[in-house]
């Protein structure tokens, strides 16, 4: 059975397939994660600070102590991540202290990553501030029957474009403003039928108003302010964006969203730090409790 990344990871590079060898030549509009996804360029060099992957899986096919010997190898620090909530193992307190327990004699940093709003309530603050760092994305956007459209499938599907936009800049702000998280993962992902307009509908404004709620959060987990990750799978956010909010004095995390051989493995997020300027002053450090 698929898991929610794997299907993901298997969605974006089959749009990639389909879509790059139409719209890249000539096309200003085409999303980064379309236009730069299987360029066979030269790796950009490891940045001059130590470098994070606070977004890899354990899986069946990669074990933690595989894992760790990727990162070695790459120079590269692990942050591990789970999903709470129904359809994943983690439900209860018990469940959460399970996973934190299997994981602390690990040099690893244990991570959450929420789908589904509202997931805290389920957990105590005692267990919770055993935690990390919570990551928390907008994929899975919620439906007015009650339902979630997950917004990362290949089949998704968008009618309206600005509709799509005004229900997704809605999630966004709700998951920026209610939930307790330090990470704001995938940020300006698109699905893949209005992904080639990437640059026409993060406007101005839009994103803005993301930089604007990372920068002044209602509610976080531990960080004063909710960190953007760059992400290496959807090659978002853009280099605009990624200015934008450094000039805003937020931080930045790398991670791969991997659960196979691709974790600690940079390539986007290398180049992005290098187009950037980003220093080692502006990426997201793991408080120590």
């Amino acid at each position: 059975m698929p898991t929610r990344r794997t299907f993901l990871e298997a969605s974006i590079a089959a749009g990639a397939v389909l879509t790059v060898p139409n719209l890249t030549a000539g096309m200003p509009h085409v999303s980064p994660s379309l236009q730069d996804m299987g360029t066979t360029a030269p790796t950009p060099p490891h940045p001059p600070f130590p470098v994070h992957d606070y977004h890899v899986h354990l899986s069946n096919t990669l074990t933690i102590d595989q894992q760790l010997t990727l990162a070695k190898d790459r120079g590269v620090q692990i942050g591990i991540l789970e999903h709470p909530g129904h359809g994943f193992p983690i439900n209860t307190d018990a469940d959460l202290q399970h996973y934190i327990d299997k994981l602390r004699p690990y040099p690893v940093r244990i991570g959450l990553q929420p789908v589904y709003p509202g997931w805290s309530h389920a957990f105590s603050k005692p267990v919770l501030d055993q935690l990390d760092y919570i990551l928390m994305d907008a994929l899975t956007l919620p439906n007015p029957d009650g339902t979630f459209l997950a917004i990362w499938q290949i089949d998704t599907m968008v009618d309206d474009a600005e509709a799509f936009m005004h229900r997704y800049m809605q999630f966004i702000e709700q998951i920026l403003t209610t939930e307790p998280i330090d990470i704001f993962g995938w940020p300006t992902f698109l699905p893949v039928p209005i992904a080639r307009h990437y640059t026409d509908l993060w406007t101005p404004k839009r994103i803005e108003k993301i930089i604007d709620l990372c920068a002044h959060p209602q509610k976080t987990f531990r960080a004063k302010k909710i960190a953007i990750e760059i992400n290496e799978l959807a090659h978002v956010p853009d280099e605009n964006f990624i200015k934008r909010a450094k000039q805003a004095g937020l931080k930045f995390t790398f991670g791969t969203d991997s659960r196979n051989q691709n974790a600690a493995h940079f390539h986007y997020c290398y180049q992005m730090a290098q187009k950037c300027g980003l220093t080692e002053a502006d990426m997201f450090v793991v408080k120590e409790k």
